[in-house]
């Protein structure tokens, strides 16, 4: 998700009361296609998390006929799917409206590991080896549940105030049932699996399985 500095109308208090109620949201941190990440407060306890604004007043259907609204709910419940793993990030609330959908998730304030290469330009192996090991944690645990990620990348990766990895943008993951190919081709040019490719362009290509993740 792209870094914005500028900004943007909030969605109206009143098509979103129960998100106002109990947040106070603040400065854009991203914005997407159709979303924007602001940080925001919780009203009780102070505390930050970032909240996905999901804007569907304009729906448009996906590569496989979805609705935004029918993905992000797919997205919800494969992210609950998850939870729990200190290497995920965390769905901390949700709420929905006619015209948007906030996911609230928790802070993550070093921004996207992508940002991170981009910056220090070369890792030492000790601290590469860090960080691939808490992304194949990650990747083992949502593996473990029947779940493909689908769109492993970078910019898809977040990091904590440690910099410690969140594995995060679960839009296209999908459940995988024992034995099940995936045909459709999704995910990020340039960081697509030639499987991936090749299971787009031939018929008797082995299609998409939670192996081509990694």
């Amino acid at each position: 998700m792209a870094k914005d500095d500028g900004d943007d109308h909030l969605p109206d208090k009143d098509a979103a009361k129960e998100f106002y109620a109990k947040y106070e949201p603040k400065e854009i941190l991203g914005r997407g296609i159709s979303s924007t990440v602001r940080r925001c407060i919780e009203k009780e306890t102070g505390n930050e998390y970032a909240a996905k604004i999901i804007d569907l007043s304009n729906d448009p259907n996906d590569a496989e006929g979805k609705s935004m609204l029918e993905a992000t709910i797919q997205e919800v419940n494969i992210l609950r799917m998850v939870a729990g793993h200190p290497y995920i990030i965390e769905l901390h609330d949700v709420f929905e409206s006619s015209t948007f959908i906030f996911l609230v998730f928790e802070l993550c304030r070093n921004g996207e590991l992508f940002d991170y290469l981009t910056t220090v330009v070369t890792l030492s192996e000790k601290k590469t080896r860090y960080i691939m090991r808490q992304v194949f944690e990650a990747l083992q645990h949502v593996h473990n549940m029947g779940i493909v990620h689908r769109d492993l990348k970078p910019e898809n990766i977040l990091l904590d105030d440690n910099l410690n990895v969140k594995l995060t943008d679960f839009g296209f993951a999908r459940v995988v049932k024992p034995g099940e190919k995936l045909y459709d081709l999704c995910g990020t040019p340039g960081y697509l699996a030639p499987e991936v490719l090749q299971a787009n362009m031939f018929e008797d290509a082995e299609g998409y399985s939670r192996e081509v993740d990694v």
